[in-house]
């Protein structure tokens, strides 16, 4: 009799219970809000063409460091408004997620011809945690993936109904175009909808209206792409982003790849639904509702794209784009094959339970060992007394007065260079061209694959080498001991001859905790700063 009573008062206020879950959804996300320090790199472009010097690293430095170009300029809006970035991109993400969430609902509403599976599909959606977490993050995310799911359910309508009136085709192709614009790779969600909108509409009546048909399919793309990558050949002198030459064109693993994908699946126990995907496939693809083949395409060839580029260091922010496909490919494979009520029932708990299990656990310091780092823990790196990037950033900026003679060299190319306002080398080389082509290959970790050579850095003449951010306790008395030649993770050998003087030195960050790093290059800013600080300096003794 409850369960009737239930039933019954769902359905009498189903519009209500849709939009309640809209906003618990939205909620969760703000409470998993996160910043990262990558954000930062956009932020600084931003700000450097807010202030008249381009969009650019370094002033007078033309190189192409960011990979969301039209993220980086929505977030270019606050900086010009004098407002906190970071705020303002966690409220346009939570719009994006909550915009996200629509486009999956009308999506799913069409494919599995259900409303009750369409919200239990954006609840599947809303409740993943990586999905949740990255409606902010300060990074392009949410929008590439609102962009991917509304470009979807634009192209999934219009095969549907039949319409492909050239208001509608415009727009898919202005959506496709932003896409692109957001990232690059986005030209995969490209290869799969534009075959598709070419194909329909040669049974326009007429070469006219065919020719008509196809200028609207073509012309936007082309016109906002093509206009970008000019834009682009003329101010970087390459339409390949440097972070391609650093990312892709380095070393990279299938292995870990694979093994990125598979992590995935394996923590947020969703490995059962591949092999029933196997087992249904062939009935799926033979339902009314052909778009699913189009839809498992774009799955199957983004899954593919990302093992290909060895996935991320990020918490599977690369699947982030695909999950509202995939969580409807899940809902699909649960409610329509299988009948019995009982299993069904298990199988949505199970992806419930795997969401909560993955929240709870992949923040597990062992999982550092395949180099995956949680949004929690890419969020304590800025803020932790121990780490403090953003600590860091602000102390030297004030500490030289943001002066961009004063040059610095780091891994962490995002909250440091940002709040300082300092020159800055990218020692992993993503906003550098030498680097990127020219350093050191030493790993496989996306992003993290070259390194600047001392030679280098002792070439562009960097007064601070930071290196990784190395902080240590407040009580230390200065290094206890001869430092590794790795340890500002830019190789220093016995056999390295530095500059004349070069020597240790501390800087207080927080009370806890100051920053050690290499004084490399002599600089009366940075001398006349040392004495009026106090700080402390060391000779800097290397290891055998």
């Amino acid at each position: 009799m409850l369960v009737y009573k239930l039933a019954k008062f769902y359905r009498s206020h189903f519009k209500i219970i849709l939009v309640l879950s809209f906003l618990a959804l939205a909620l969760l996300a703000w409470s998993n809000r996160f910043i990262q320090d990558d954000a930062f790199i956009s932020f600084r472009y931003a700000d450097n063409f807010i202030h008249g010097k381009g969009l650019v690293w370094n002033e007078g430095e033309r190189v192409e460091g960011y990979t969301n170009f039209l993220w980086t300029l929505i977030i270019s809006v606050p900086i010009f408004l004098n407002l906190d970035p970071t705020r303002f991109s966690f409220a346009i993400g939570i719009l994006l997620f909550a915009l996200s969430l629509y486009f999956t609902y009308r999506l799913a509403a069409t494919l599995l011809q259900s409303n009750h599976l369409a919200l239990l599909t954006v609840i599947f959606l809303g409740t993943n945690h990586t999905f949740s977490s990255y409606a902010t993050g300060g990074m392009e995310t949410q929008l590439q993936t609102c962009l991917f799911v509304a470009c979807m359910f634009l192209l999934s309508d219009s095969v549907a109904s039949r319409r492909w009136s050239r208001m509608r085709l415009c727009l898919l192709s202005v959506l496709l175009g932003l896409a692109v614009l957001t990232r690059p790779d986005s030209v995969l969600l490209v290869s799969v909808a534009l075959p598709v909108m070419l194909f329909h509409i040669r049974r326009a009546e007429g070469e006219r209206q065919k020719s008509l048909l196809s200028v609207c399919v073509l012309g936007p793309l082309v016109v906002l792409v093509g206009g970008w990558l000019f834009w682009k050949l003329r101010l970087y002198g390459s339409v390949l982003p440097n972070t391609f030459y650093v990312k892709v064109a380095s070393l990279n693993s299938l292995k870990r790849g694979m093994f990125y994908v598979y992590l995935f699946f394996q923590s947020y126990w969703l490995m059962l639904f591949p092999f029933l995907f196997l087992i249904f496939s062939r009935r799926l693809f033979h339902e009314k509702n052909r778009q699913w083949i189009v839809l498992s395409m774009l799955v199957a060839l983004w899954l593919l794209y990302v093992v290909f580029v060895g996935g991320d260091f990020m918490e599977f922010r690369f699947i982030v784009p695909i999950l509202p496909f995939i969580f409807m490919h899940i809902a699909w494979l649960i409610f329509v094959p299988l009948r019995r009520l009982k299993l069904q029932i298990v199988l949505v708990v199970l992806v419930l339970a795997g969401a909560l299990h993955h929240a709870l656990t992949f923040t597990n310091p062992s999982l550092r060992y395949y180099d995956i780092e949680s949004t929690r823990g890419l969020s304590d790196l800025l803020t932790q007394e121990s780490t403090d990037w953003i600590g860091i950033g602000k102390v030297l900026g004030e500490s030289f007065n943001h002066d961009a003679n004063v040059s610095i060299a780091t891994t962490a190319a995002g909250a440091i260079p940002y709040y300082s306002r300092m020159k800055a080398i990218d020692i992993l080389g993503l906003n550098d061209k030498w680097v990127a082509r020219h350093g050191e290959i030493v790993a496989a970790k996306p992003g993290h694959q070259r390194r600047a050579p001392l030679s280098y850095l002792i070439e562009r003449k960097v007064n601070l080498l930071i290196g990784h951010p190395q902080m240590v306790s407040t009580a230390s008395d200065g290094p206890a001991e001869p430092l590794s030649e790795n340890y500002f993770y830019t190789r220093i050998t016995p056999r390295d001859v530095l500059p004349q003087n070069a020597r240790i030195l501390e800087i207080p960050i927080n009370q806890g905790y100051k920053l050690r790093l290499l004084y490399l290059t002599e600089s009366p800013l940075v001398d006349e700063t040392i004495k009026r600080k106090g700080w402390k300096t060391y000779p800097f003794v290397r290891s055998d």
